[in-house]
């Protein structure tokens, strides 16, 4: 009878791994900062937190100011390039702050809407291999370090990594990655949960993948 249980067991525990992406993060449930959330296939949802004290809004005229500009956006695209609005709501604990959470279905139309002025024109957010990186002229001068024993990683050794997967962006937030973190690049830090924070990034954050 226990050995039936110690197999079951380890079934379930085998099927956990495996559902879970092999290393995917889950998408996070309580947001206090700005995060990004990436999945394994490009999908993005950004938490754009602001402090909404002192403003002159409520939620739902800040709910609908945030429609008329993905109503906006999304005129005239294809399916996989539009902006969705997930919700408008408060932090938990912490009213003062507003979470206003987009999702994207891939990181060129994340980038195009972050760049506009919602992000003061200069946010931007790659996901995909390195060689795509480096073709969409990323990674020049990056020098990345392990997570581990911060060794330096250079770009001459990123360049050889071309099928790793790589996050570019300057967007300040706690980023979720879809799979294990090998190198990050100078400023971030990770997280306890895993994920990193590039609040005190200067320039482009650099993730890279296992």
């Amino acid at each position: 009878m226990k050995e039936k249980f110690g197999w079951l067991m380890a079934l379930a525990c085998f099927f956990a791994v495996f559902l879970t992406g092999c290393g995917e993060m889950k998408m996070p449930e309580d947001v206090s900062e700005q995060t990004v959330y990436i999945s394994r296939e490009g999908q993005i949802t950004l938490w754009l937190v602001t402090d909404f004290k002192g403003l002159d809004y409520k939620i739902s005229e800040l709910t609908s100011m945030a429609v008329q500009e993905v109503t906006k956006f999304n005129s005239g695209r294809a399916q996989n390039d539009v902006v969705t609005l997930d919700k408008v709501e408060t932090i938990p604990d912490d009213s003062s702050k507003v979470a206003v959470i987009y999702k994207f279905g891939n990181w060129k139309s994340c980038t195009e809407f972050i760049g506009n002025e919602l992000f003061y024109g200069t946010n931007e957010l790659f996901y995909g291999t390195v060689s795509e990186a480096f073709a969409a002229d990323y990674g020049s001068g990056a020098i990345l370090k392990d997570v581990k024993d911060h060794s330096l990683y250079t770009e001459a050794q990123l360049k050889q990594a071309a099928d790793k997967m790589l996050i570019v962006t300057d967007v300040k937030a706690n980023v979720y990655c879809p799979g294990k973190v090998a190198y990050i690049s100078e400023g971030c830090k990770m997280n306890e949960d895993g994920s990193v924070n590039t609040f005190e990034v200067e320039g482009l954050a650099y993730i890279l993948l296992k």
